[in-house]
């Protein structure tokens, strides 16, 4: 009977050529012979009547075509892998659970906190995919998205789990500078550095406080929490961001909140997911935790 689609062996190939960029590299990462490999992907091409990869130099890369079906053959590949690993187990509560976390939120406030949920969950085994984008919805392979905005992604269930309450902060050398800042008033003349993702934080801030809002819009933006705070930290200009992500940076006097009291904005810090993803065990047990970590962490900023 004719196959109406590729074998597995034809699909691993391609993807890991296409994950690596070059045939030997994938073929060293599936442990077979880059002759093998090549003969894999020829095979795909045959099957597909579509030239998938072209010569870059002494690698290889993606066509328009194969990009677009890399794109949408890689999540189902994933979940494969997933169901595999939870198989292999043996044990109905153990899984893999692949999460997608936007990255200054995963690096300075998850990470920190994950051998606490290690202890308490051995049995699942956590991996992290690239972030999503705002339009992104969930792909196939993903269990859960841990998302920065307001409230109200369709077509998924989100809770809040902490980062709604918004801090200024700077840099010690900064705030010893000629422009010393004591009140709110006193921000007028220094650079303030935004986030594109939280464009009202600094006009809610400013009415707070009393300052014109004229004065807090202008400064440099960016698109991730990190390069904004190290940008503080190098003493660049003064930040708004959500205290959770500089608990580390207050403790240890590498950056300072000069003035004001915190402003509560309308946006933070939600795990997304689909509603059947609660018949994991696996993932029960993670979005409890990091519901009663973010409840916890709540309750240390107040």
């Amino acid at each position: 009977m004719k196959r109406d689609c590729p074998t597995i062996q034809e699909l691993l190939a391609f993807d890991a050529v296409a994950r690596h960029q070059s045939i030997t590299l994938a073929a060293g990462a599936l442990c077979i012979t880059v002759s093998a490999v090549s003969k894999q992907i020829a095979g795909l091409e045959s099957f597909l009547g579509r030239e998938l990869l072209q010569k870059n130099g002494r690698g290889v890369q993606l066509t328009p075509q194969g990009r677009v079906y890399w794109q949408k053959i890689a999540g189902g590949l994933r979940a494969i892998e997933t169901a595999t690993f939870e198989a292999r187990s043996g044990d109905a509560g153990a899984g893999l659970l692949t999460l997608a976390s936007v990255p200054t939120f995963l690096t300075k406030w998850l990470i920190p906190r994950l051998p606490d949920f290690s202890r308490k969950s051995r049995h699942v085994t956590l991996s992290f995919s690239r972030h999503l984008e705002p339009t992104d919805g969930i792909p196939a392979g993903v269990d859960a998205a841990i998302r920065y905005g307001p409230d109200g992604w369709p077509g998924v269930v989100s809770e809040y789990i902490a980062g709604r309450e918004f801090v200024l902060i700077a840099s010690p050398a900064l705030l010893a500078g000629p422009h010393r800042i004591g009140r709110p008033a006193d921000i007028v003349g220094h650079t303030l550095l935004h986030h594109e993702g939280a464009p009202t934080a600094w006009r809610q801030w400013a009415a707070q406080h009393g300052v014109p809002e004229v004065h807090t819009v202008a400064g440099p933006r960016f698109a991730q929490y990190s390069a904004l705070i190290q940008a503080a930290l190098n003493g660049l200009g003064i930040g708004l961001v959500p205290r959770l992500l500089v608990q580390a940076e207050f403790a240890d006097g590498a950056l300072a909140s000069p003035c004001g009291t915190p402003v509560s904005v309308d946006q933070g810090h939600y795990l997304c997911y689909r509603p059947d993803r609660l018949e994991m065990p696996g993932f029960a047990a993670f979005r409890d935790w990091v519901l009663a970590e973010g409840h916890r962490s709540r309750g240390a900023e107040g």
